[in-house]
This record gives C-alpha cells, structure tokens and sequence, in this order.
C-alpha cells in the first residue's frame, strides 16, 4: 500500500492544498439460525477506496474500488474536478485545524482474528444458545440468532505525511425469542457486540442471554397493560444508554452548528449547564471492547474521551479538523465514516453516563408506586425521545413486585425530563446499536448505570 502515498503528489501538483487516500478493506461473516436451522452464511470481502482533496476551500471526493495506480489517479483528477467546479460558484471556505502528521501501526493485539476461526466454532455457540431456548417451554415457537463478524483494515495516507494502517475487529449477535400462547404472541430481543472477535463472549454469556430472554417472553404472555401518565420510573442501563447517546449525537460539531434544526439544541451553550449537576456524560472511543472503539479516526487523528456534559455542563463538541477550525478547537478524534466509500464526519462513538453511588436496591426505596422498565424494543432518537420498552415491573411502597408488564412507551424532553433524574446507580452496562442516516451505518453503543426519575411520561 505504500504506493498510495505517491500518487497524493499529483493531487498536489492539479493545485490541491491538502489530500488523502482512505482504503477500507472489510472481510465478513454473516450467519442466520432460525429455529436451530442454519438458514443463511454469507462470507464476503468488500473493498473502498476514497480520495479527499482541497482546493481554495472546497472539498472534492471521489471513489473507487481498486487500488492501482491508474484507477487512483483517475479518481484524484475526479476528486480536483469536483472541486475546481465549487470553488468556480464561490462554494465554501473550508480549513483544517492543524495535526501532528501521524505514522503508526495498530495492529489485533490480544484479540483472536475472526477470519481464523473455523464456521463451525463459531455455528456450536449460536446452535446451543439457540437449543437451549427453544427447551425451555413448547410455547417458544420461534428462535432467530443472527450473528456477524468482522474484520475491517484501514489504511490513510495523507499529503502531510500522514501513513497509518489499523485493523479493526467487531463482532456481534442479535437474539429475537418469539412466544405463543393462545392468540396472544410476545417477542423479546436482545443485542450483544464488541470490537473484538470470539472475546465477544467474554463480555456475556450468549447461552445465559438466550435463557432469559425467552424466560422474559414466556413471561410478557401473561403480563399486563402498564398504566399511563406522569409517574416515577427507574430505567435499566440499556435505556440510560439510549439517553447517553442521544445527548452525545446532539453534540457533534455538525448537528451543533444547525441551530434552526431540532437536533441543534446545543448551538453556542459551550460552558453553559444545560442538564443536572449530577449527570457526567463522556463519548469515548477509546474504551477496550466497546462497539465504536479504535486508535485513530478517519482522518489520522488520534482518538481520546471527550467529556460532553460535566456536572451538567456543556464542556464541548465532538470534531473533524474541519467543525475543529471552525470553533477555533482542535479535533477531537471522532471523524468517521462507514467505509472509505463515505466522507468523514463528526460522530458518536462510544456514549457512556458516569455511574453514581446507589446500589440497586436503594434505587427502589423512596418509590412509593412507578415501574422498572427495562430493554428497549425500538425507540426515535433526538432532543425528543421516544422509548419502547421490553418489559417491565411494578414498583409498590419501595419494593419491587413480581407483577409483569408489558414494556411500557416512555417520551422524554432529554432538555426538561433529565432535571427529574433523582437517583443514579452504581452499575454500568450497555447496548450495543447501528446508527443508520440515510445509506450510512455506524456501529455505535450507549451505556451507564440504572436511573432513577421522581416523574416521567408513560403513554
């Protein structure tokens, strides 16, 4: 891949100010089981090429899907074109704030490579799970395991210099029990992903996830409707996960600088309290294991946690070096992008709330009559959220009860509700989720402890 640097001169040489070439290359695995039956294995390999170039403050991007030299000089000329054709109309004034050109190799360190396990390794851990659940009870009449791992390798030359290759591991499984009783049908779902490859299961037992999820099932065929209204509720880490995300994706530099737009509720309120003194939220790419984690973004830069809110405090956004020069900042590691196909921007990576120091028990002790509601079936994502949740239990004179519900509807204004968070746990753990905008996908995740709120809205 070495050569890739060469043909950055001749971006340079059209008149270009800066230019890279990204090159991802993706090697997957996806594998179906329905039923204890493998419907579907599809191996695949997928290779993008994207070049970047700047010219009088105009981006111009091209792809491609071969990396020889003819096809990459082709695709800067494109790449010029395009942006000779902006700057033409007065299009932009983009600038890069500064980096430290970067030349590193990170490769699987600890971590097994997935493209070494033998199909039928990692078939006997689905088709068990899967077993297992279907054993527990005639009424579980449908099981889905969909499983996926991959292996992405990313190389990025850049014009300054820049040379980094990364490899990126990720491997994730998808659970949904369906239960019947009479005409009443219930289903349950759950998710498990990491940057990692059969480590994966290091993080939680498949088979245990599999046995209480259509215990759950089971469970929602006799449960009752929730009641509605404003009342207290204490939600499970995965529905604080969602919260966390949610707050993070409002602070990428360029849903921040769309004021006008619902999304841009954080505009200009850098340094400004706009959540409870007791909420801490960081977005950190970094952490070992969790879906979004990796060395270097995609534009080189080296990723680090950034703390978003602090005492309820708006410490920052999440930036490319374009949105960093903007702010007048510096980049914050969190440019990203699918594959090289796409150009980078400024995302979410790894969402987490900082636990407190209430242990679970104690979250219930004050709740004269709410509900603990727990997982999350499907959810609309914003300042305004709107939560499905799985399941849930009554909560009566500080006990909880063993009373099922079904997974009631929560709505929340993350910039009112939040204020009546008035208890944070002590436990961590989170939900892995693919954030989808448009044809883009980004493995993303959301994670902190129980929470606890004296009023929230069931509809």
């Amino acid at each position: 891949m070495e050569e890739l640097a060469s043909v950055l001169e001749r971006a340079l040489e059209l008149g270009a100010s800066y230019a890279d070439v990204r090159v991802t290359k993706s090697f997957r695995t996806r594998m179906s089981v329905v039923n204890g039956n493998v419907e579907r294995v599809v191996p695949s390999v997928d290779l993008s090429v994207g070049v970047r170039v700047l010219y009088q403050g105009v981006w111009g991007f091209s792809t491609c899907n071969s990396t020889s030299k003819d096809d990459l000089l082709e695709a800067i000329s494109n790449a010029v074109k395009l942006a000779k054709a902006g700057s033409s109309i007065g299009a932009g004034r983009i600038q890069l704030a500064k980096v430290k050109a970067v030349t590193d190799r990170v490769e699987l360190e600890g971590i097994s490579d997935s493209r070494e396990v033998p199909l039928e390794e990692k078939q006997e851990i689905i088709l068990e799970s899967d077993k297992i659940a279907r054993e527990l009870d005639p009424r579980i009449v449908r099981t889905q395991f969909d499983y996926e791992d991959c292996v992405v390798e990313r190389h990025l030359f850049s014009s300054e210099g820049g040379k980094i290759y990364e490899i990126n591991p990720f491997t994730s499984l998808r659970f949904t029990i369906t239960a019947r009783e009479g005409d009443r049908i219930e289903r349950t779902i759950g998710r498990l992903a990491a940057s990692a490859g059969q480590e994966l299961l290091a993080f939680a037992d498949p088979i245990e996830m599999a046995q209480g999820l259509a215990m759950e099932a089971l469970d929602l065929l006799k449960a009752k409707h929730p009641p509605s209204g404003r009342m207290p509720i204490i939600v499970d880490n995965k529905i604080a996960g969602l919260i966390a995300l949610c707050v993070d994706l409002m602070a990428t530099a360029t849903l921040a600088s769309v004021p006008e737009s619902e999304m841009g509720v954080f505009y200009g309120r850098v340094g400004k309290q706009i959540l409870p003194e007791t909420l801490d939220i960081t977005d950190d790419p970094t952490s070992p294991g969790l879906p979004a984690s990796y060395k270097y973004d995609e534009e080189g830069v080296e990723s680090r946690p950034m703390k978003i809110i602090e005492a309820g405090v708006l410490k920052g956004y999440l930036h490319s070096r374009e949105t960093a020069y903007k702010h007048g900042t510096s980049p914050t590691g969190h440019a990203r992008a699918p594959n090289a196909s796409f150009l980078p921007v400024p995302m979410v990576s790894n969402a987490i709330i900082d636990p407190r120091d209430y242990t679970f028990e104690e979250l219930f002790e004050d709740v004269e009559r709410g509900i603990y509601a727990r997982g999350i079936v499907g959810a609309t994502i914003g300042r305004f959220v709107q939560c499905k949740t799985m399941i849930a239990q009554t909560i009566e004179n500080g006990e909880l009860k063993d009373e099922i519900l079904k997974g009631p509807s929560l709505r929340l204004d993350l910039l009112k509700d939040l204020f009546s968070i008035d208890a944070i746990g002590s436990d961590y753990d989170y939900l892995p989720l693919r954030l989808t905008r448009a044809d883009e996908a980004y493995s993303v995740s959301g994670g902190g402890p129980h929470l606890r709120f004296s009023q929230l809205e069931v509809i």
